[in-house]
């Protein structure tokens, strides 16, 4: 947890002021056209989505924490290479890499965060990594936003740094956690005094004689965080041009009604992880998407910040929810949870690329 849950924080906070930032940088000093732009904040995810089917192989043959530092590291410098060119081609080309090697890090993370875990035990350990992501998330916005204001290449100069700490974190991070600081998962062997089960490994990976007892409620929750995901994607990449074209809203004041929503998803989490009454339940599997489906219909018509900041506030709670969902099946019960984990990632980019197109 010394390692995984500040890893988390910190990547999350560098990803959402980067995601907003670039989104401004590309508008108004690249004057791209409102499809371009739209492309573009579909990017990252569609190239996400690429790296989490075409990196898997890599899974095998290289440890959780050298792919989480390589990612951090390689974002730092794709997006220094970018500072030295600034144009808009530049751009694309970056934030396509940077989208695909994100997947170095996220499945990794929760593979090797949910190890040798089950039921209560393990429906903490993702809430915990959960709160700790959205919490980065929280902030993320807000501070992009500021920072824009300031300067149209703040927020990259910012997360520039944030990811460059965070790898080298990470790489470090051999005197905090005592495993094999780049064993590949597969074959490491298992921290001495870990407490996981047989067949869990130091770094998130597992060993044959385990026994699979996946629950088939995966793949309601599978369709849940991929319906999810596309019904709410237009707030996380549209809404903010949205709401400084037409609204004619501040970057900050944007900021601050999607940090109103990052509030509310990591209260849900934190909401989850304290209570059981959810687990192995199918009504809080489908909830989430009629929720949802309701707050996107709610949203025409509205032109109140006030409003949008509330309506927000409620999908935050549930987009939560699906995300847990997702996560807590896909690998409860599961051996092989860097792959369970990699499905649950591909998924809900999917829906992202989906409803933003």
């Amino acid at each position: 947890m010394l390692l995984l849950l500040p890893s988390a924080f910190l990547t999350s906070l560098g990803i959402g002021v980067i995601n907003l930032g670039m989104l401004f940088v590309v508008k108004d000093e690249y004057r791209a056209s409102p499809s371009a732009v739209g492309w573009f904040a579909a990017l990252w995810a569609i190239t996400y989505f690429l790296g989490c089917v075409a990196l898997r192989p890599l899974h095998q043959r290289i440890g959780a924490r050298l792919s989480m530092a390589a990612m951090n590291l390689g974002t730092a410098l794709l997006l220094l290479a970018h500072l030295f060119t600034r144009n808009l081609a530049s751009a694309f080309l970056v934030y396509g890499l940077y989208g695909f090697i994100t997947a170095l890090f996220w499945p990794r993370l929760m593979g090797w965060l949910s190890s040798g875990l089950e039921g209560q035990a393990l429906s903490r350990a993702t809430n915990a990594f959960s709160f700790s992501w959205s919490s980065g998330g929280i902030v993320a916005p807000y501070l992009a936003g500021l920072l824009a204001e300031r300067g149209r290449f703040l927020p990259v100069y910012v997360s520039i740094g944030v990811f460059a700490a965070t790898g080298l974190f990470i790489a470090l991070s051999g005197r905090l956690v005592a495993t094999p600081p780049f064993a590949p998962s597969p074959l490491a062997p298992a921290a001495k005094g870990a407490g996981g089960p047989p067949g869990a490994d130091a770094e998130g990976g597992t060993r044959a004689e385990a026994t699979d007892r996946s629950t088939p409620l995966r793949f309601p929750a599978w369709i849940g965080v991929f319906l999810l995901y596309a019904l709410l994607s237009v707030f996380f990449n549209i809404f903010p041009l949205f709401a400084k074209d037409e609204l004619r809203l501040s970057e900050s004041r944007i900021g601050l009604i999607l940090l109103i929503r990052a509030v509310s998803t990591t209260a849900g989490f934190w909401i989850l992880g304290r209570v059981e009454t959810w687990h192995f339940k199918k009504a809080y599997i489908v909830a989430p998407i009629a929720i949802a489906l309701l707050i996107d219909l709610a949203f025409i018509g509205v032109r109140s910040p006030l409003l949008f900041g509330v309506l927000l506030a409620v999908a935050g709670f549930f987009h939560a929810m699906a995300y847990n969902n997702s996560i807590f099946y896909g690998v409860s019960g599961a051996l092989d949870r860097d792959q369970r984990m990699t499905i649950h990632e591909a998924l809900l980019t999917a829906g992202q690329i989906l409803g933003s197109l």
